[in-house]
């Protein structure tokens, strides 16, 4: 007989006398010959009398059986990477030594590897579970060749690792060349750990073939490695190997070129099936300990999941009701499993246009896609939170598998402070209700909506406020002499110690005993109407002494960023009223503005916002028209208005104005500003203490005709103009 390629049949046992004979004649057999074969036995420390007959083939066919030990404690992977690491062979296969195998498997898989040099060459499998069922003989074989150049062919070949025949190390002949060349190993010391080998075979294959024929058949043993028993590792190793999957995938990104992204969908089915869907019947078992092992990953990813187009293909297949199984199982427990140590966190939300739940919405998201530990949402809200936007805040955190509580009151009881909140809205309000909303919450974050959280918002929650009534950041603007608050000028707080009022980790405890919130805030804003900062100058008086300052990094403005051109950092983001830049080359604003694209609200977001930008660009476009002009008058004055800052400076540039020419005013009193067609304003927003452009207003002055604000033309932003 003409000598042939050698094959490498590697063969791992443990406790496997009843078999092993079996499974060594089906190879003995072979019709390819077994003199080209070489049978590598790895025994993994049997107490049965596996090792003796194993010694005893290796004393018969010194040139063709290798008997090895190895303790690998039952599990396959490192016993068959010992294998790989010795054999000869030019290809090699895998063989389970209580499976089968038809006589002319290896001929058959070898005849078509060896037709067009392919890396893997599969055969059918067919289960048995006694006798070793009846072989025909072959006649024709059903052949699939796939390119994997072809798109298609890999993704429906990922695919097909769902199938637990598919995903198995065995019934397949693999190019030696092709597991060398690319580093191909097994997860040692774990379980399932054939998935991982598969799959990267799979997506760095360039060659891949099919045959039909049933050729490898697979004892189904009760007592086997896998079967024999449930246990944590079981359980717990599914996880693990996708993780290294994950992380195979991105360590490999080179060699796998455009693959992952031609493939993502396909790649998260495999992922999900096998970390979630085949495992589920083991997790069942140990609910209670074990639940929160997949419940992670499962929850935040739920979303993604089921915007798969395969997933929402199988309607009434078994993959779409285990999904809801494991749902279902994990709300039953999410007061006692996910919830007895939720990070509570509210917003208020005064929604009259419509807009501001996008916002809101924006910085859940953002907490969401931050935080690992399980969320209790509540909204304080008015009648102005249609069904809508309140059901799109929901999908939010019924997506990230957290929770939602809507809390509904009149605004009523704010009596006429409803309505002369000026510039703020009385949302701003409804976080003094906490302590009586939720009279058993011990403690509570509150965040303002416009708020983009890049950090895990854990680390603020774990701020040990029990001997305060809050943690709270210095206020940004204060601290860095952009305006002075009524609640400093008038001396009722410490300059140094004036905090933000948007990000707040409240003691609702020990606010109680400090007595009603509700009714002190609304004594002081009676007792002092000119405060432009209502329930945060309030809430610094009256908690002045009983709140713990922390890092700014808590409430960092992002006007600070933008002037500094800083990175996204690990930081809560504050847009304090400067909203969203549509231009923009700071990255902190490019990740908010992704982050509003993945709420329920994305879509219609990325179709306004361009319009609604353009138009702030004509409108800021003509205002500097009509300024340029002015500029160019001889009789026109100008007066400078607001502490000399970058954007007087940039202003005084575009102008060709020297500083010391012109009029300029650190502060103007109401009797001091002159409404003439002759005097033109360029003011900074900050100009006395932000009250600067009320003043004007009030003067009767027009934005845009009889005075200027310099930030609209000139800043740090870049030339990017607010949404």
């Amino acid at each position: 007989m003409d000598k042939k390629d050698r094959i490498s049949v590697i063969i791992p046992c443990y406790n496997v006398q009843k078999y092993i004979m079996r499974c060594f004649e089906s190879i003995y057999d072979q019709t390819y010959g077994f003199e080209n074969l070489e049978v590598i036995f790895i025994d993994d420390l049997s107490t049965d009398n596996t090792w003796s007959i194993l010694e005893s083939l290796q004393r018969k066919y010194p040139g063709n059986v290798i008997s090895l030990k190895m303790q690998k404690k039952g599990k396959c992977g490192g016993t068959r990477n010992l294998g790989m690491d010795i054999c000869s062979g030019k290809y090699i296969t895998f063989v389970d030594a209580d499976d089968w195998v038809h006589p002319d498997m290896l001929k058959v898989l070898h005849d078509r590897m060896a037709e067009d040099d392919y890396d893997v060459v599969q055969c059918g499998v067919s289960c048995f579970k006694e006798a070793v069922p009846s072989v025909s003989a072959i006649n024709d074989h059903e052949i699939q060749k796939l390119d994997l150049n072809n798109v298609d062919n890999r993704k429906n070949l990922i695919i097909s690792l769902t199938g637990f025949t598919n995903v198995t190390a065995w019934a397949k002949l693999y190019s030696v060349r092709f597991i060398r060349e690319n580093k191909l190993r097994f997860m040692e010391d774990i379980y399932y750990e054939d998935t991982y080998f598969s799959m990267l075979c799979v997506l760095i294959a360039k060659k891949y073939c099919k045959v039909r024929p049933t050729l490898y058949y697979y004892f189904e043993n009760t007592d086997g490695i896998i079967r024999s028993g449930i246990s944590n590792a079981k359980i717990r190793d599914p996880k693990i190997i996708m993780d290294h999957i994950r992380q195979a995938i991105k360590s490999r990104k080179a060699e796998l070129g455009n693959v992952v992204e031609q493939c993502k969908c396909e790649i998260q089915v495999f992922l999900l099936w096998h970390q979630y869907i085949e495992s589920y019947s083991r997790i069942e078992r140990f609910l209670k300990n074990e639940l929160d092992i997949c419940k992670e990953e499962f929850l935040k990813s739920e979303q993604d999941i089921f915007n798969n187009p395969y997933v929402k293909a199988f309607s009434d297949d078994m993959v779409l009701k285990r999904m809801s199984e494991l749902k279902k199982t994990a709300r039953k427990l999410e007061h006692v499993c996910f919830f007895d140590n939720a990070i509570h966190i509210c917003l208020g939300i005064h929604d009259k246009d419509g807009n501001y739940s996008v916002w809101a919405g924006t910085t859940m998201q953002s907490i969401v896609e931050n935080t690992r530990s399980p969320i209790v949402f509540h909204i304080l809200h008015d009648d102005t939170l249609n069904s809508s936007n309140k059901e799109k805040l929901g999908l939010i955190a019924d997506n990230s598998g957290n929770s939602i509580e809507f809390h509904h009151f009149n605004p009523e009881i704010f009596g006429a402070l409803a309505d002369s909140m000026d510039r703020f809205t009385i949302g701003t309000m409804f976080r003094i209700m906490l302590p009586d909303i939720l009279p058993d919450l011990k403690k509570i974050i509150y965040l303002d909506s416009d708020l983009f959280i890049n950090t895990d918002i854990e680390g603020l929650w774990n701020v040990n406020i029990d001997d305060y009534c809050l943690a709270a950041a210095p206020d940004c603007s204060t601290t860095r002499g952009w305006g002075i608050p009524y609640a400093v000028a008038a001396g009722q707080t410490e300059r140094d110690r004036y905090f933000n009022a948007g990000v707040l980790c409240m003691n609702l405890d020990n606010i109680r005993r400090n007595g009603s919130l509700f009714q002190q805030v609304m004594d002081y804003l009676n007792s002092n109407p000119q405060t432009w900062l209502p329930d945060q100058d309030a809430l610094n008086v009256i908690f002045s002494g009983k709140t713990l300052l922390i890092d700014e990094k808590w409430n960092y403005f992002i006007d600070e960023a933008r002037k500094n051109n800083e990175k996204a950092e690990k930081k809560i983001y504050h847009y304090a009223a400067t909203l969203l830049m549509l231009y923009t080359n700071n990255e902190i604003d490019r990740a908010y503005y992704f982050t509003i694209l993945r709420t329920p609200w994305g879509k219609q977001v990325e179709d306004g916002l361009l319009s609604r930008s353009m138009g702030r660009i004509v409108d800021r476009t003509g205002m500097l028209e009509k300024l340029l002009k002015k500029s160019t008058q001889n009789n026109i004055r100008f007066v400078f208005y607001g502490g000399e800052n970058s954007s007087i400076r940039n202003a005084m540039m575009l102008l060709n104005r020297d500083f010391d020419s012109c009029e300029w005013h650190e502060h103007l009193n109401e009797d001091e500003i002159i409404c003439d067609d002759n005097t033109v304003y360029i003011v900074s927003a900050d100009a006395d203490d932000g009250r600067g452009l009320e003043k004007l207003t009030e003067a009767g002055l027009e934005n845009g005709e009889d005075y200027f604000i310099t930030q609209r033309f000139l800043h740090y932003t870049e030339g990017g103009f607010a949404l």
